[in-house]
């Protein structure tokens, strides 16, 4: 018979107070229910802990040297209990993910920003990494999760839509596209375009829709990273041909974004989950402000009439419109 924690607390509360009977009080216990107990970890240890007389509970030397152990055996459980608490609270831990650069260079900093402000002693550690790259950390559980558009599938994985995107342009506010509802592809050749270079997952929706559209493409800008294009986009060099979601979650001011149509082109975005591992609190909750972040619609079977798409362009550009009226100083 192994020694049980319960009888390492009685042992412990009786050495102290040097009686039964307080111990059994401070336990709430009856005082032969703590001697029951005494006596199952004298027999479990195979020792004597306490000499006993009809007056006196005197511990033996076996005693002094088991309560010192008694004492670490307890703190290390109150331990577990305290880290195991604060890692389903939130308080505490390591949260491993991954995400593709293009969500890394728009949306990321605002999750992280308002992940750290409501549980500030969880460590983030983020992976960025190409959309082809996803899934292998996901099936070896070096990350908990992936978000992002990767082209393969597998079994082992769960892929849920968080967002169904699709391709808009990217420009200025000063620019004459940002004052129209939507933009047909027939009319990019009238700009500068600014694109990532093909390999990109990207890039290959946009050759695709060009191709239906039947167009010249021939973009000015061509650079390897979403956030490049942004940043020359923000200059006014041209305008940029990416999804539409990505740059409103990130909400730079200097950027708005009119939806590309005839055709509609749609991209969803997917967290990528093992099915084999429970996701830890600290995860969970990363995942619940990327949701909050992207907003939108998470189903994948959704469509947008041409009335909505209008709809909510005019409210965008009322918003677009605000950002850059000057605020009156108080």
């Amino acid at each position: 018979m192994k020694p049980t924690l319960r009888q390492f607390e009685a042992f412990c509360q009786v050495y102290r107070s040097g009686s039964l009977t307080r111990a059994a009080q401070s336990m709430h216990l009856t005082q032969s229910a703590m001697s029951v107990l005494i006596q199952q970890l004298e027999e479990a240890l195979g020792v004597t802990l306490f000499m006993r007389t009809t007056r006196s509970l005197r511990p033996t030397q076996a005693a002094h040297e088991t309560y010192e152990q008694a004492q670490r055996i307890l703190a290390d459980v109150d331990y577990l209990m305290s880290s195991a608490q604060g890692l389903a609270e939130k308080r505490r831990g390591i949260v491993h993910f991954a995400v593709a650069t293009s969500v890394a260079s728009t949306v990321l900093p605002g999750v992280i920003a308002a992940f750290e402000m409501r549980y500030p002693d969880v460590h983030l550690v983020v992976h960025d990494m190409g959309p082809e790259q996803l899934l292998a950390p996901v099936l070896d559980h070096s990350v908990e999760f992936s978000i992002g558009t990767p082209e393969a599938r597998n079994n082992a994985l769960t892929f849920t839509p968080l967002v169904r995107d699709r391709l808009a342009v990217i420009c200025t506010p000063a620019h004459p596209f940002a004052g129209r509802d939507e933009i047909p592809w027939r009319d990019l050749p009238q700009a500068r375009i600014i694109t990532v270079r093909r390999g990109n997952g990207i890039r290959a929706v946009i050759d695709r829709a060009v191709q239906d559209a039947g167009i010249d493409f021939q973009p000015a800008w061509e650079v390897s990273y979403l956030a490049s294009a942004l940043a020359l986009t923000a200059q006014g060099l041209g305008v940029s041909v990416l999804p539409a979601h990505l740059i409103d979650a990130g909400e730079d001011p200097r950027l708005v974004t009119r939806p590309l149509v005839e055709p509609e082109v749609t991209r969803d975005l997917y967290l990528v989950t093992s099915r084999d591992h429970v996701l830890t609190p600290g995860a969970s909750a990363l995942i619940e402000i990327f949701r909050e972040k992207l907003g939108g619609n998470a189903n994948p079977d959704a469509t947008h009439s041409a009335t909505d798409t209008r709809k909510n362009a005019a409210l965008r550009r009322r918003d677009d419109e605000a950002k850059r009226r000057p605020r009156s100083r108080s």
